[in-house]
């Protein structure tokens, strides 16, 4: 026969301990009835209502306790109060907000992480943003059992939750940037691209100098062209040989964008044959000094008008398209205009894009994400180390919070894990005797 519970050293207790407050308030609000007919004063009262809890959580509860760890969540089952509660509720928040504060930081990183999947590119970074939300909130929860034989998995998930913290915390400047300076960092990056390349800044050329290298440029084509001219050309194998004469007559680098002739004599002068670099220096000469006044002139209002994308679209459209997309020239004070040659004349002038087509219209956008996520590091961390405030204001500040919450949310999940009621939430003792008073409470029903 079951040992006999007093239920009414059970009630006593609940009444007496005040961080059972809430379960107090809520029998206040349970209706019951009181028959006075039953001759049995125990079985005179009963409870109306359903008995029967409910504790199936729907779709959009379970996705927001994803989000937003409940405190519960940071304990076992075996004990608790109201106050444990209450301490737990605060570690949760911390670390959930830290999370939530991490995940909109870094958003516009995986955006552009994701940016090659098209139309699936927004559901991509939304999906791989609540993942890793998930995951470290995961890690933060289960870090929380530091009983007899979990504690070096509990260590690992805290390092686990550390490392994905130090990883999003990194980044959350950087996707900042990223969600409010992005116009400033394509001009960044063309301007960049710009100077690499030595077309930032048109730097005007006096002819002359060039005269003693045209003088040894004209005497080795004119020697070129003598062994040419003394050449069989019904011959096969001299007519190889004037293909290598010519060849040598006319070199010139390859797969450069900027055919300029003062910047292929200036920078590529041991590269281009006699021929070509007599021809590109004849054509420097060939302007008058007043036409080069002029030229110069509208080249320098160019440079001094113009963003760096424009630039970059007007002097090398090949890289703009290799690294941007959209119309470069929107708002800017420059009109591209397209003109038709008489095909009489076998020249054709060919449009970059199709009309319509989305790599040449609508608002300038990166080509490449991975190219828009390393502009933005670099800057931003060169910026912090100059300690450049001012152009990083936000985003500094927002780095600066996320550093605080991470590091707050770590030591806050390590110290309430060695709390002695949570470690007490999942001991085995006190497991054992609420299942015996359980089991004695049902054994006792009258």
């Amino acid at each position: 026969m079951a040992e006999k519970f007093d239920k009414e050293d059970l009630l006593n207790w609940i009444e007496t301990q005040p961080e059972l407050s809430f379960i107090r308030d809520q029998a206040n609000r349970t209706f019951v009835s009181y028959d006075t007919n039953q001759e049995d004063v125990n079985k005179r009262i009963e409870v109306i209502g359903n008995d029967t809890l409910n504790i199936k959580k729907g779709f959009f509860q379970k996705l927001f306790e994803l989000v937003w760890v409940p405190g519960r969540e940071l304990r076992g089952k075996c004990y608790s109060d109201e106050s444990l509660d209450k301490k737990l509720s605060a570690a949760s928040s911390l670390m959930s907000f830290s999370t939530i504060w991490d995940m909109v930081c870094t958003f516009p990183v995986l955006f552009y992480l994701s940016k090659g999947l098209a139309a699936l590119t927004i559901p991509a970074s939304v999906g791989a943003s609540l993942l890793i939300l998930a995951m470290s909130n995961a890690a933060g929860k289960f870090a929380m059992d530091r009983n007899k034989g979990n504690k070096s998995l509990a260590t690992f998930l805290l390092l686990i939750f550390f490392i994905l913290s130090f990883v999003k915390t990194a980044f959350s400047g950087v996707g900042l940037e990223l969600m409010g300076g992005s116009q400033r960092l394509k001009n960044l990056k063309a301007r960049e691209i710009l100077s690499q390349k030595g077309l930032l800044k048109y730097k005007r050329q006096d002819s002359k100098a060039f005269e003693q290298l045209y003088a040894n440029a004209n005497d080795e084509c004119n020697l070129y062209q003598n062994q040419l001219s003394q050449l069989d050309l019904s011959k096969n194998s001299e007519r190889r040989e004037a293909r290598r004469i010519r060849d040598l007559m006319n070199a010139q680098p390859k797969g450069l964008a900027n055919n300029d002739a003062t910047n292929l004599l200036t920078n590529y002068s041991n590269q281009l044959g006699p021929c070509k670099k007599r021809d590109l220096i004849a054509s420097l000469t060939d302007v008058t000094d007043l036409r080069q006044d002029e030229s110069f002139s509208n080249l320098n209002k160019l440079e001094d008008t113009l963003s760096p994308l424009a630039l970059l679209y007007i002097r090398s459209r090949g890289t703009y398209y290799a690294n941007f997309n959209g119309n470069a020239l929107k708002g800017e004070p420059v009109k591209l205009n397209w003109f038709t040659i008489d095909p009489n004349l076998g020249i054709t002038v060919d449009r970059d894009c199709s009309d319509n087509d989305e790599k040449c219209v609508g608002p300038v956008r990166w080509a490449s994400g991975n190219d828009a996520i390393r502009t933005s590091t670099i800057d931003f961390y060169e910026k912090v180390g100059r300690r450049d405030i001012k152009s990083i204001g936000a985003s500094l500040i927002g780095f600066i919070i996320s550093i605080i919450l991470s590091t707050t949310a770590v030591v806050l999940l390590f110290n309430t894990s060695n709390d002695m009621k949570v470690r007490a939430s999942r001991a085995t003792d006190l497991n054992i005797k609420r299942n015996n008073i359980f089991t004695k409470l049902r054994n006792n029903k009258k």
